[in-house]
């Protein structure tokens, strides 16, 4: 008896201190944090669930309605109990910016399934010091000098491409170029950074199960292996930030008990053990790597001046691994818009094809300089970036150490503040019929034709300054200079004078448009992307 009265007086003391607890933090939240006094709606101030009814329930609704706030609220709103958004393209640089300590939000971090600051890939890196230690070591391997030192290396898998689309030529089969673009990207980067290519590109229809894999299951351990209908309700980088605990849990679980609820499961685990024995075999190797002629990202890293507490093989896959996503997913992406839109819109195909044409009587092998030189193209890129956005989330910076001032707001020292990159190369006061593809508006104004001359483009000198596919600042994109290598000699090679022709294939605008945020943008969720026929040189379409 007297246990179930002690029993009794144990329950009830939890209870009254998970009340207790609860009142306290809703009456610090929406009152007494430091940034209780900004404008935003009082439900986000008070809870998370706000985000995730938005993020997880609606599917990657949330930046949408982070744009209704605004409308709202005004330029700066606080979005959740924590963070704070800003909608002035303006103070982009002044979050994202080299110029001081910058870390990033732990609880954003948990989207890429990383569990605290110091075991981690650095793109999941918290502290502005740690972060920048493994940044400095990758850096030399994407240089724009070591891009172009291995362009032969990227221009041999993109030449495989289009030997395998040649296959398909006037068959009247479809081919689904989002899983080209992906295999492509993936056999470049594997290539790049491996020093061995994963051959996707040979395999029946471009390996669609990779770019499945590179979607759903980018992040080191998504939650969403366990059931199906999570994988599809949260596409699991907004779960992972939400149940960050998840990852704790799901790396102690068998990997043969994960694939067997979640077959896709079984590839990433076949990609992450890959890439551990790979580093696993590095370090048995007792040889001098500088003598070779070339090196892997691996040696690059197991013979840097890394201290060897980041030199475990764990924290080398992670970074292996997401340095496989992070150059898969957003390039491939970017050229699919593209070429939908070449294809859309013959005016402009036949202007590149023009400049192609005139670029291969003056240069019989057009490489990625010479590439990168021709007007017309740049500008078709550039208005390409601009609609595939890189990434579709918000990027959220603390500034550990000093306020930042914004208008008449202080915004008080250590308080994760973020801006979305896709809605500033949207923006109507900056870029002018903001969703259609116009290259124009990147060429100087005496290039542009009449047609254009009451559009009010702004200089391309001021338009390029917003235009932040690879975000900016310290912790910018790591791969900038491999992506536009890859894209200017994938539209050099396929879209060159003699090749191949293209025309599109049950693929609309709204395959291409953005309507879902999973960190990458996402069309609507039952597209197929973007499929074609594949015809001769003598029957090339626009």
């Amino acid at each position: 008896m007297d246990c179930l009265v002690a029993l009794d007086g144990v329950l009830y003391l939890s209870v009254g201190f998970f009340i207790a607890y609860f009142l306290a933090l809703s009456v610090y939240r929406i009152h007494l944090s430091p940034i209780s006094q900004f404008p935003g709606p009082k439900l986000a101030a008070w809870t998370f669930w706000y985000e995730f009814y938005f993020d997880v329930y609606l599917q990657g609704k949330y930046a949408w309605k982070i744009q209704g706030l605004h409308r709202k609220y005004g330029p700066i709103v606080r979005i959740n109990p924590e963070e704070l958004h800003i909608d002035d393209a303006g103070f982009y640089d002044k979050i994202y910016t080299g110029n001081r300590r910058t870390n990033k939000w732990h609880w954003s971090a948990k989207m890429f399934g990383q569990v605290g600051s110091t075991k981690t890939a650095a793109v999941g890196t918290t502290d502005h010091d740690m972060h920048r230690l493994r940044r400095a070591a990758l850096n030399p391997f994407f240089s724009k000098q070591s891009v172009g030192h291995l362009e032969d290396t990227i221009q041999l898998s993109i030449d495989r491409l289009c030997f395998r689309l040649a296959c398909f030529a006037d068959s009247g089969m479809p081919v689904n170029l989002s899983d080209a673009f992906t295999a492509v990207s993936g056999d470049v980067i594997s290539s790049y950074t491996f020093g061995k290519s994963y051959n996707l590109v040979e395999q029946d229809g471009f390996a669609p199960e990779w770019r499945k894999l590179m979607l759903v299951c980018l992040h080191v351990f998504p939650l969403t292996y366990l059931t199906r209908w999570l994988q599809d309700l949260s596409r699991n980088t907004h779960l992972m930030k939400q149940f960050g605990w998840a990852y704790v849990v799901l790396t102690s679980i068998p990997q043969a008990l994960v694939a067997f609820f979640h077959p896709l499961s079984r590839a990433l685990f076949e990609l992450r053990n890959g890439i551990s024995n790979q580093v696993d075999t590095i370090k048995k190797i007792d040889s001098n790597f500088k003598s070779q002629s070339r090196s892997t990202i691996f040696h690059g890293l197991l013979y840097s001046s890394l201290p060897e507490s980041e030199k475990g093989t764990l924290r080398l896959t992670d970074e292996g691994l997401t340095i496989i996503g992070a150059g898969t997913v957003t390039t491939a992406h970017t050229l699919a818009v593209i070429f939908f839109h070449l294809l859309s819109e013959p005016k402009i195909f036949s202007k590149l094809q023009e400049e192609l044409t005139s670029a291969s009587q003056r240069k019989t092998t057009l490489h990625w300089d010479h590439l990168s030189n021709l007007p017309y193209l740049s500008a078709i890129v550039s208005e390409g970036l601009r609609l595939s956005f890189g990434v579709s989330h918000r990027l959220q910076r603390i500034s550990p150490h000093v306020p930042l001032q914004y208008k008449d707001w202080t915004i008080p020292a250590g308080v994760p503040v973020s801006m979305t990159q896709m809605f500033i190369m949207q923006d109507p006061s900056i870029f002018p019929r903001p969703k259609e593809f116009i290259p124009e508006r990147w060429l100087e104004p005496r290039h542009r034709g009449d047609q254009f001359r009451d559009y009010g483009f702004p200089e391309p000198r001021l338009a390029k300054k917003f235009l932040v596919p690879f975000s900016r600042g310290l912790r910018a994109c790591l791969g900038v200079n491999l992506a536009y290598a890859e894209i200017f000699l994938t539209i050099g090679t396929l879209m060159r004078p003699g090749g191949l022709g293209f025309e599109l294939f049950e693929t609309d605008t709204t395959d291409m448009e953005t309507v879902h945020d999973f960190f990458n943008p996402s069309p609507r969720l039952d597209s197929q992307g973007l499929r074609v026929r594949v015809k001769r040189s003598e029957a090339r379409s626009g």
